[in-house]
C-alpha cells in the first residue's frame, strides 16, 4: 500500500513537472463521479459505508455548483448502528469556493440538504433536514479526469425513534478518480496555436 502511495505521488509530482500550460479546470467545466465512501459518526462509535457520486459545474474559476448523494449499504458497516440503520440516503446541493493553482484545485463548499434514514425500530422512513461541508482538493492530470480527496461533515438527525430524535452527524472520506469534460470552448490567447 506504501508503495502504491509513493508510485502515484512519483507520477503526479512527473506530470506536473512536464506537463503543458493547458488549464483543465476552468469556467464550463462538468464533472462527475462515484466512489466507495467510509465514515465515521461523531456522536457514537459506529463506522458507516456509503457509495458517493457527485456532478459540478464549474461556472468560473473560483465558483462552482455541486450535488452530492451518499447510499447507504446495508450491511457494510464496520459495526452495527445503535438505531439499526437498514437504509438510508443523503442528497445535498450548493456552492463551492476554489482556489487553484495550475491544475491543483483546493475547494471548500456549504450543501444544504435532506436526509432519508429508515431503521429497524420504525415502519417508514425519517425524513429531516441536513446540510453538509466539504473541504477537498483534486488534480487535473488530463482534460478527461482528475484525482480528488475530499472530507465531508453532514449534520443529520434521524427522527420517528421512540426516545425522540437524536444526532447522526459524521465526517465521510471520499477520494477516486473524477470525470470531467468542457461544454465551452478554452479561450486561445495571443501567440498561442490553435492545436
Amino acid at each position: 500500500m506504501v508503495r502504491l502511495f509513493c508510485f502515484i505521488v512519483v507520477i503526479i509530482g512527473f506530470t506536473t513537472v512536464f506537463a503543458q500550460d493547458e488549464q483543465y479546470l476552468r469556467s464550463g467545466t462538468l464533472k462527475a463521479s462515484a466512489t466507495i465512501a467510509p465514515s465515521v459518526m461523531l456522536n457514537r462509535s459506529v463506522q458507516n459505508i456509503y457509495i458517493n457520486g457527485f456532478i459540478a459545474y464549474q461556472l468560473d474559476r473560483k465558483l462552482s455548483l455541486r450535488g452530492d448523494t451518499y447510499y447507504f449499504m446495508k450491511n457494510a458497516a464496520a459495526k452495527a448502528t445503535d438505531i439499526g440503520y437498514s437504509g438510508g440516503m443523503h442528497t445535498y446541493f450548493g456552492a463551492f469556493y476554489h482556489e487553484t493553482k495550475g491544475n491543483w484545485d483546493n475547494y471548500i463548499g456549504f450543501q444544504p440538504g435532506i436526509s432519508v434514514v429508515q431503521t429497524i425500530f420504525n415502519s417508514g422512513a425519517s425524513v429531516s433536514p441536513s446540510f453538509a461541508v466539504k473541504l477537498g482538493t483534486a488534480f487535473y492530470v488530463w482534460k478527461y479526469f482528475h484525482f480528488f480527496a475530499d472530507v465531508t461533515y453532514t449534520n443529520t438527525s434521524v427522527r420517528g425513534i421512540s426516545n425522540g430524535a437524536y444526532r447522526a452527524d459524521e465526517l465521510i472520506l471520499s477520494a477516486g478518480l473524477g470525470f470531467q469534460i468542457n461544454t465551452k470552448p478554452a479561450l486561445r490567447t495571443i501567440g498561442t496555436p490553435y492545436f
